[in-house]
């Protein structure tokens, strides 16, 4: 049983990495098509090859973000056992991920490390049952609201340098329609403008504005799921229905999310860890 619990901690923690990976590819990948855009303006490619480009690098990009998906997928089931398994101590049974297993590579999990798998790692000290069910969705809400409300401030500044690069741009090319060389000036003006268009599709293209709006209510989510479990532990008398009914919410919020980057938990680990000790000191 400790043996399935501990290949099923690395499952979780290595697919979110190959999802993480994945993502990282794609976004680097859209980058790269903006450098061909703007180098495309200040070039002249014949119609035919643009085309041919584009839609390369179209379905790149599809194939790219769409093994994501799949690795994240990957990852939510499994950490969905993982913590329905900690939380009420279902059976968790070794032939499914024997199966799972059995699809990858012998050594697929040989590279995860002891520090990856201690982020599925709970702090609650109750016994197996839905009070510590409820205590562990509360912990990972708890992560989750913070880490989401950081990545907000984050794509926040980043939109509104890329709103701001955009604007300098435009202001350079109707300066530049003032100067005496009509032609010159008309050019100059037309590059400009084909780098803005080609940084705001860039911006669309890798979600920036959706991204925000999703840890946004990603991090709503999770404060309601807080209040909801500080309701429920509250309680004397708690199900396995209330349980599983708010660790289903907090996964379906979860699931509908983005994917928050180890580099930001990396940056706030220590210090949310020590405030997360000051919300719920360790043996209450």
């Amino acid at each position: 049983m400790n043996e399935n619990l501990q290949k099923l901690r690395k499952i979780v923690a290595k697919t979110f990495r190959r999802a993480k990976h994945w993502y990282l590819a794609y976004v680097i990948w859209q980058f790269a098509i903006l450098l061909l855009a703007v180098v495309s303006i200040f070039t002249e490619l014949s119609p035919n090859l643009s085309a041919m480009i584009a839609f390369v690098c179209v379905l790149a990009a599809e194939f790219i973000r769409w093994r994501s998906d799949c690795w994240k997928s990957e990852g939510e089931r499994a950490k969905r056992k993982w913590e329905i398994t900690d939380g009420l101590g279902t059976v968790l049974e070794g032939r499914e991920i024997a199966d799972w297993l059995a699809a990858r590579p012998r050594n697929f999990l040989n590279d995860v490390s002891g520090d990856e798998i201690q982020g599925s790692l709970f702090d609650s000290g109750q016994p197996k049952g839905p009070r510590r069910a409820i205590e562990n969705t509360q912990e990972s809400a708890w992560w989750s609201r913070h880490l989401s409300r950081r990545m907000v401030i984050y794509l926040v500044f980043l939109l509104l340098f890329v709103l701001i690069i955009a604007f300098a741009g435009l202001t350079i090319s109707i300066g530049t329609l003032k100067a005496s060389n009509v032609q010159q000036s008309g050019a100059t003006v037309q590059n400009i403008g084909g780098i803005i268009c080609a940084v705001l599709v860039f911006v669309f293209s890798i979600n920036l504005v959706r991204l925000l709006a999703d840890f946004w209510g990603f991090s709503s989510e999770s404060t309601d799921i807080l209040r909801r479990c500080a309701e429920l532990l509250r309680s004397p008398d708690i199900t396995d229905r209330d349980a599983l009914c708010v660790l289903h919410d907090y996964q379906t919020a979860r699931n509908a999310a983005p994917l928050i980057p180890t580099l930001v938990w990396k940056c706030h680990g220590d210090h949310l860890r020590e405030q997360w000790e000051q919300f719920r000191p360790k043996g209450k």
